[in-house]
């Protein structure tokens, strides 16, 4: 009787996963802060969206834009966009710190105001050529640093 009720409750279970809707891709908080020394990232959930604001040396502006989950690794989370007057691709990468390994800023810090880093980000535009009236310089080929998802 036990294993009929384990296997009938398994097959629900099996059932139930493809109906399962945006929610599973969605961040374990509200936000994610990151970055490194001289930028930094916040992403938001906004329903099933993801909003990232950008803070970079390359532009005086704010950047800021919708992100599209894509797939990951599983624990990893990978988001598609575009960042400029030229809508240059975007992908931002984050990746938890590995057990018994630290995340570290250019300062060699571990930590920031929301406690030790538990994750690593990426952030890599696509290079593209500078528009008529765009307000920044050149993208690097990615910007590497480190965050945590929180409340805020």
């Amino acid at each position: 009787m036990r294993i009929l009720f384990a296997a009938a409750l398994a097959l629900a279970a099996a059932l139930a996963a493809p109906c399962v809707s945006a929610q599973d891709t969605l961040f374990p908080s509200p936000a994610f802060r990151g970055g490194n020394t001289d930028w930094s990232i916040k992403l938001s959930t906004q329903n099933t969206t993801v909003v990232y604001e950008l803070k970079v040396p390359q532009s005086v502006d704010r950047l800021n834009g919708p992100l599209k989950h894509v797939k990951a690794p599983q624990g990893q989370y990978q988001l598609v966009g575009v960042i400029g007057v030229e809508k240059s691709a975007l992908t931002v990468k984050i990746a938890p710190v590995k057990p018994g390994q630290t995340c570290k800023d250019d300062d060699g810090d571990i930590g920031g105001s929301y406690g030790p880093y538990t994750y690593a980000v990426v952030v890599a535009p696509t290079p593209a050529k500078r528009a008529p009236g765009s307000k920044h310089k050149p993208w690097p080929r990615l910007w590497y640093g480190c965050g945590n998802f929180t409340l805020d």
